[in-house]
């Protein structure tokens, strides 16, 4: 599966952003090539920079404190690792997502991602640089590497990024399906188990519909049922983004790049 999982990666976003292009779903203006430049720099410190980083780092605590440490659990069973290695690593991307909203220093890190006007796949990769060096996944990633567990590395990736191209998309494809006969009762089930276009489009939206401040999983929407976070509209949103305006250095290398208030939009 590990040897694979990057052509499945490069296979799915293509099919779903040829699939928003051929809809219209991005359109040119100013501000499309906004959000690609932003796309872009997320998704290069994302794959070519902050992993191999963090893989040094995590090589260099392991092999400090615990020396023999090297593909020491290669051999252990897919299944008797992987539910519990899953589990603690979405559990941390809810708190770091929820601590994000939360924390005013940490939203400065965060808000770049909120800042999209448009919701579609591009966005999974809309990241201020130095909030990729925060992302659990990215961590708990290396450690699985470090520990010999490609295979629970591979799926724990793939099915986190699967679920964000699902979510992230500008087709609401959970609306169609609970339209057709007999799957509104199915959805009305997972959809407090499972975060679906519907809960993380109201996460990013703003309205009457909106509910930016919780539904923070990335996959185990159960977390938010659970801590109270929770908010399913069964709608689509108005709008997406932030009111005003950032400067696009600020939203890619704040706190290295600092500017004062955001410009206002009219």
């Amino acid at each position: 599966m590990a040897g694979h999982m990057g052509l499945w990666i490069v296979a799915i976003f293509a099919v779903m952003l040829g699939a928003e292009l051929i809809g219209g779903i991005h359109a040119k203006g100013r501000q499309t090539v906004r959000d690609w430049l932003f796309a872009l720099t997320g998704l290069s410190f994302q794959t070519l920079v902050t992993p191999p980083l963090v893989a040094v780092a995590v090589g260099f605590l392991f092999n400090s404190f615990f020396p023999h440490s090297t593909n020491r659990f290669a051999s252990a069973p897919f299944w008797a690792v992987f539910p519990f290695w899953f589990v603690a690593e979405e559990m941390g991307h809810y708190w770091l997502h929820r601590w994000s909203h939360e924390w005013r220093w940490l939203w400065k890190l965060h808000r770049t991602h909120h800042s999209a006007e448009r919701l579609n796949v591009g966005v999974i990769f809309r990241y201020n640089v130095f909030w990729t060096f925060l992302i659990p996944q990215t961590w708990f990633g290396a450690v699985a590497v470090h520990l010999g567990l490609l295979d629970v590395f591979a799926a724990s990736t793939l099915i986190t990024f699967i679920v964000n191209i699902l979510t992230h998309t500008a087709y609401r494809w959970d609306l169609w399906l609970r339209r057709l006969p007999g799957m509104n009762p199915f959805f009305n089930v997972l959809e407090k188990v499972v975060t679906l276009p519907d809960t993380h489009h109201a996460h990013h939206g703003m309205g009457r519909k909106a509910h930016m401040r919780g539904n923070y999983a990335v996959t185990i929407f159960l977390f938010d049922t659970l801590f109270g976070t929770a908010r399913i509209p069964r709608a689509r949103q108005e709008r997406f983004g932030l009111p005003g305006r950032f400067d696009w250095k600020e939203e890619l290398a704040w706190p290295v790049l600092r500017r004062p208030d955001p410009v206002v939009a009219e």
